[in-house]
């Protein structure tokens, strides 16, 4: 039997559950644009137009103190952040942003056309109405594989205890608190304009939220995070594009996965990459759609040849991590593997399966390979993964220590 060396292990950001937090209305900390560290009181109200000095010396740009359960971050952009959420979350929210001025000076926020004065106007997209889909995103131009098609800070953060399951009940204020949120937003049209459900008796930010909105995880924190440009993407199963969720400034980006045409929609998925079609209609059940697009849509023959690759790709992911696996076989394997993930297109999870490699051939006294496979990995996990959250910073540590092992061998 191998004994296989191990690495630290770390893996892509994914959408979890939510946590809950106990609401308190009293703000407990300061956080100061440039040390970013609690004090003891709240901040007073600064705007897009206090002087810089100013705003430094006034703390982290809150619009309306002092209540941490609700309060509008200004944020990275002039649209503003509401932020609903225990004092606790939302001074992780706000830590998070290491460095908030660069953003906030250069408005780097791509907006719907005309929302900013330094908006750039020359992007590669634009949303219109999409056949039986309601609104979508369509590429205006052609658009190469890897690039950065649309960045998108939040307009809303929350706590997922205001946002409970239909068996359960949220806090009494919440709809109280929700119209706080909206009031305060300085952009009220790039919030109201998302899609809704049919329901009654919800406000309207819950309805929202709860349609729209992705989970982020900051600083051990799993919370909801509104993105609006994001949240235009439609989903497709075979999605053109892949989310990329950044912590230092709280942005998320949607990265193109392959070359998209003038014309195309870009999509992304809703739900976990990889799936087989029995597994991707229950969990888009949560999401009360039926997909239709063209992976879910094709014969029935071609769906049950791909059904057929993923169980596959999965079966030989066990596989190769099974320790009686044969180094022969091990390799047969990998190249197995890394064609079913090109063949399925699920590149965004590819850094992953490579990271995987490394510590495998590592584990089984094999370097040199273990040094391919985790470069390799290093380079689509600075494509779509944070490259400062834990699975690159743990991917680099891991990197350093077999580039040492291997160059110590061939002195």
């Amino acid at each position: 039997m191998l004994i296989r060396a191990s690495l630290s292990r770390h893996s892509f950001l994914s959408l979890l559950p939510f946590v809950t937090t106990a609401v308190q209305t009293q703000c407990r900390w300061n956080p100061t644009l440039l040390s970013l560290r609690p004090t003891a009181s709240c901040p007073l109200p600064v705007d897009d137009g206090t002087p810089a000095p100013l705003m430094a010396s006034r703390g982290v740009p809150w619009t309306h103190p002092p209540h941490c359960v609700i309060a509008n971050f200004a944020g990275p952009t002039a649209n503003g952040i509401a932020v609903i959420a225990s004092p606790e979350t939302a001074a992780d929210v706000v830590a998070a942003v290491k460095d908030p001025l660069p953003a906030w000076s250069s408005r780097r926020h791509l907006a719907r056309h005309g929302r900013l004065r330094t908006e750039t106007s020359d992007l590669p997209y634009a949303v219109t109405p999409i056949p039986r889909k309601g609104l979508g995103v369509i590429a205006t131009k052609r658009i190469n594989q890897f690039e950065t098609i649309i960045t998108s800070f939040p307009a809303m953060v929350a706590d997922n205890k205001f946002f409970p399951s239909k068996q359960d009940h949220g806090p009494v204020e919440g709809a109280q608190l929700f119209q706080k949120a909206l009031d305060q937003l300085p952009d009220k049209e790039r919030f109201l304009n998302l899609a809704r459900s049919k329901g009654e008796h919800v406000h309207v930010v819950e309805d929202v939220v709860r349609i729209n909105a992705f989970g982020i995880t900051v600083d051990g924190r799993e919370i909801k995070g509104l993105y609006p440009e994001i949240a235009r993407l439609n989903h497709a199963c075979g999605a053109t594009a892949y989310n990329r969720f950044t912590k230092k400034d709280l942005d998320m980006s949607a990265i193109d996965t392959r070359d998209i045409e003038p014309g195309e929609e870009i999509t992304i998925s809703y739900i976990p990459l990889g799936m087989p079609t029995a597994y991707r209609t229950r969990a888009l059940s949560k999401w009360g759609f039926t997909c239709t697009r063209d992976l879910c849509s094709a014969a029935s023959e071609t769906r049950g040849a791909s059904d057929q690759r993923r169980e596959r790709l999965l079966e030989v992911y066990y596989t190769i991590q099974d320790e009686s696996t044969s180094y022969n076989t091990l390799v047969e394997l990998t190249h197995e593997l890394i064609e079913l993930v090109q063949v399925e297109r699920l590149l965004g999870k590819l850094g992953g399966y490579y990271q995987a490699l490394m510590q495998i051939y590592y584990g089984i006294g094999d370097p040199d390979t273990a040094r391919k496979y985790g470069h390799a990995s290093l380079k689509f996990a600075n494509i779509f993964s944070d490259t400062d959250g834990g699975f690159c910073t743990g991917l680099k540590r891991d990197l350093e220590r077999i580039d040492r092992e291997v160059q110590k061998r061939t002195r």
